[in-house]
């Protein structure tokens, strides 16, 4: 049974909960929140009476013993003044957490899960395997869903990635492979140009309407792999540069030891272009309230 705290005050902390109220993995699910009766606290009570999940108020001894916490939104929208006030509440829980003896992972599921998932990590001073953030694993769905869909083969044979942030991000088409068939090859004698446009013309379509609920099945599935249904996908983890550290979303595989680094993944010159521009506006955003 794992024990898992959603800390926040948002929709997406209301649809995290209501997820996983009624979610099949075993779970017993609290609640951290500043106004829980803002969070229309009795719908999710009387949500949690039919759900098979045992759901109540986080305090001091449940954020001790949780197995997972799980940061989503403290405001609807993270900038300027809003995203120092995310993180000053993300900081008043980590410090009571890791004072009552939290030793668990850290999951971020917030709109800017690259600068949530710094901040958790050097707040709490956890291992970098034991905080991550939900990154681009949705992107990268909807990647492999558009390969899938224009070579007309099942989804489980398409390896694809989104790379960077939820709002700033690369598809790495040098990476993209259908069985073992690079997908550049199987373009060759196609307007290659064109079906790029056209994948990232579907993929900024869907992060401009993903929304809390698409974020709370991303919460859902990555519990999954942290209790045996191992996952192999992008999520926000802080990486090492000689210039300091940064958050990012790279293929990591998740399951019960945290979040492992199997191999880098890199791609052309062009996409890592791409990245370095995406990383250095991470850094910008960083900079405005370290």
């Amino acid at each position: 049974m794992q024990k898992v705290v959603v800390c926040g005050q948002s929709t997406a902390t209301i649809r995290v909960c209501e997820r996983l109220i009624q979610s099949p993995l075993a779970l017993t699910l609290s609640l951290e929140a500043t106004d829980a009766a803002a969070l229309e606290w009795p719908r999710l009570v009387a949500l949690a009476a039919i759900g098979p999940n045992a759901f109540g108020k986080a305090t001091s001894k449940s954020l001790a013993a949780a197995d997972v916490l799980i940061f989503t939104d403290y405001q609807a929208a993270a900038k300027g003044e809003l995203r120092l006030e995310n993180i000053a509440r993300m900081r008043r829980v980590l410090n009571t957490a890791m004072a009552a003896g939290f030793g668990g992972v850290v999951l971020v599921a917030t709109g800017e899960a690259a600068v949530g998932t710094y901040f958790a990590q050097r707040i709490s001073g956890l291992p970098k395997t034991d905080v991550f953030g939900i990154g681009t694993l949705a992107l990268t769905a909807c990647f492999e869903r558009f390969l899938a869909t224009r070579f007309t083969v099942p989804r489980e044979s398409v390896t694809a990635y989104a790379v960077g942030t939820q709002q700033d991000y690369a598809l790495l088409w040098s990476r993209a492979f259908i069985g073992t068939t690079p997908v550049l090859s199987l373009m060759k004698d196609l307007d290659a140009g064109a079906i790029m446009r056209e994948a990232m013309g579907v993929c900024d379509a869907f992060a401009a309407v993903a929304d809390a609920s698409v974020w709370a099945a991303a919460v859902e599935r990555l519990l999954a792999a942290l209790t045996g249904q191992a996952l192999l996908a992008p999520v926000t983890t802080l990486i090492e540069r000689p210039e300091g550290p940064v958050a990012l979303a790279q293929p990591m595989l998740v399951d019960a030891r945290g979040v492992t680094l199997l191999a880098p993944v890199t791609g052309d010159n062009a996409e890592q272009e791409a990245l370095v521009a995406i990383e250095a506006a991470v850094r910008a955003k960083l900079a405005t309230i370290e």
